[in-house]
């Protein structure tokens, strides 16, 4: 017996084997940190050709360091914070508690998977550059590659937990980590290297370890001589992980804390229903079938409700491109980008951006969601058919695409003296309707072509980030794309969808405003679209 118990593996080993497969099974975790490095570097890669420094060095051999920093901060401070947070409110942490482990190594286990991952993002990145852009690897600085990549990802670790430690939800954790890393990567050389930022941008992302990472891991991809080591920036990452650690070992809890309850397993005391509360809780009593638009509002007010409460959706349909529509113009400054000012440029870019979130990545996954949980296929019993639920769904992406095409209206508008024309607002109106509506379609095509996925976010966000950039919604500097890019964006429609929002806020054009040709471009995808997901309606319901 002690044999065998001598020949089992330690626990802590186990666990980290359990939460590396964990990790690479999650397909929002493995695109975030595999896959979106990836493309980040495909792209501009392909927009800066072969573009050199002064030095005569490739502009190539300074993007592998801060694509794969981004792809090491996903793994080692996002993904563990709210992987953490999901196992304390689900009660898994706390169940493990009365396991045969030492508590240390649950955590252990996840920072272990999150190294593994970290390292296997850095690999995939530079075998890109080198294989693909002729990057140069620095074989005499790889000992002080690999020191900051174990300095980077320990502080990063160790301020996840941190995050964990001090948020009460799941959502929290998510919001916060994605509010935080994302936009701290534009002033953090990571994805804008070496931008003249405001003194104030500058002195925050000074202030804060993503920079003195990214610094400190560019070190080790530059031809200059040396051994790559930067003593200062390992020093501000060694200083922020120790004040993670503390408040990890502060604050940490292994008890769930989104519910009052106490804890899982433990419901929330109920206090007497007197009458009036029986009242309300009963079922009303409805004379007949509800009519058909009844229903379809009071799925569109339900479907609203969920996104009210889905913080992390609204955060990147609404506040995320409210930030960019904010950020960019200070870091780039006087940057033209066809005729246009950065921010002229940026409001009808970012209401296109909006509106895709809003009908390709929300409503698909909220339906898709809904499958799984067999919502759909009950609805056979009741009152309500299919297309009210998904049209309540629809109506739902609508009113937040439009939410988001006002705050970056207001935004535009007060913060950086946006003038629109009244006379151009229903050409602008009736791009963002067309344009929620074409990739609503979309996406509900591909929640029935996809009939056994759970979640499509992986998915969803996969195709449309990269569409994105070819589609010159997020602009990669001065230069055009090339021609073979170009021709990509101009097939798909988020590429029309901005070309019309463009022609209704231009300042130097006059008229009404109407792209009328871009306009027909996005309706032909939102017939097609809308024919396969109408072909395929029996997969909504599983069948």
């Amino acid at each position: 017996m002690e044999v065998e118990r001598a020949g089992r593996p330690h626990p802590a080993l186990t666990l980290s084997r359990h939460a590396v497969r964990a990790f690479f099974r999650n397909p929002m975790a493995a695109f975030f940190t595999l896959i979106f490095p990836l493309v980040f570097l495909v792209i501009v890669g392909a927009v800066v050709g072969d573009g050199r420094t002064a030095e005569g060095v490739r502009v190539v051999q300074f993007l592998v360091a801060p694509f794969a920093v981004f792809g090491v901060a996903q793994a080692s401070f996002s993904v563990l914070a709210i992987d953490t947070a999901i196992l304390r409110e689900s009660g898994v942490l706390l169940r493990l508690r009365a396991a045969p482990v030492p508590r240390r190594a649950v955590l252990v286990s996840r920072v272990v998977a999150s190294l593994v991952a970290s390292f296997v993002s850095v690999l995939l990145v530079a075998a890109v550059g080198v294989l693909g852009y002729g990057v140069e690897p620095q074989w005499r600085k790889l000992p002080a590659l690999v020191l900051t990549l174990l300095a980077g990802i320990a502080c990063l670790a160790a301020l996840g937990v941190a995050l964990t430690s001090v948020t009460r939800t799941v959502l929290a954790a998510q919001t916060a980590a994605q509010g935080v890393l994302i936009p701290l990567a534009f002033i953090s050389d990571v994805f804008i290297v070496g931008a003249d930022l405001p003194r104030w941008l500058s002195a925050i992302g000074s202030a804060l370890p993503l920079k003195h990472f990214a610094d400190a891991a560019a070190e080790t991809f530059d031809p200059t001589p040396g051994y790559g080591f930067s003593p200062g920036h390992l020093a501000v990452l060694v200083l922020w992980g120790a004040a993670g650690a503390a408040v990890a070992v502060w604050r940490f809890g292994w008890t769930p804390r989104g519910s009052s309850g106490g804890g899982a397993g433990h419901p929330p005391a109920v206090a007497d229903a007197g009458p009036r509360t029986a009242r309300r809780l009963s079922p009303p009593v409805a004379p007949g079938r509800p009519a058909a638009l009844t229903l379809l509002a009071g799925q569109a007010r339900f479907a609203l409700l969920g996104l009210r409460r889905d913080a992390l959706a609204t955060f990147f349909t609404v506040v995320f491109p409210a930030m960019i529509l904010v950020l960019f113009p200070l870091v780039f400054g006087g940057t033209r980008v066809r005729g246009l000012t950065m921010a002229q440029y940026l409001l009808p870019a970012m209401v296109a951006y909006a509106a895709a979130v809003a009908g390709y990545v929300n409503l698909p996954e909220s339906v898709a969601a809904a499958r799984a949980d067999g919502v759909l296929k009950r609805l056979g019993g009741t009152p309500l058919p299919l297309r009210w639920y998904l049209g309540g769904r629809v109506l739902s992406a609508l009113a937040i695409g439009l939410a988001g095409a006002v705050v970056l209206g207001v935004v535009a508008v007060v913060g950086q003296g946006a003038r629109p024309a009244p006379v151009r607002l229903p050409a602008a109106l009736l791009a963002v309707i067309l344009g929620v509506a074409c990739f609503g379609a979309l996406g509900l095509a591909l929640v029935a072509v996809l009939p056994r996925l759970r979640s499509l976010t992986a998915i969803t966000l996969g195709t449309l980030l990269p569409l994105c950039f070819v589609s010159e919604i997020f602009v990669v500097g001065e230069a055009p794309l090339p021609g073979w890019l170009q021709g990509i964006g101009e097939v798909f429609p988020l590429r029309h969808v901005l070309e019309s929002l463009l022609a209704a806020t231009r300042p130097d054009v006059a008229g009404a405003g109407f792209a009328w040709s871009h306009l027909a471009v996005v309706a032909a995808w939102t017939v097609v679209a809308g024919a396969v997901a109408a072909a395929r309606r029996g997969a909504f319901a599983g069948s």
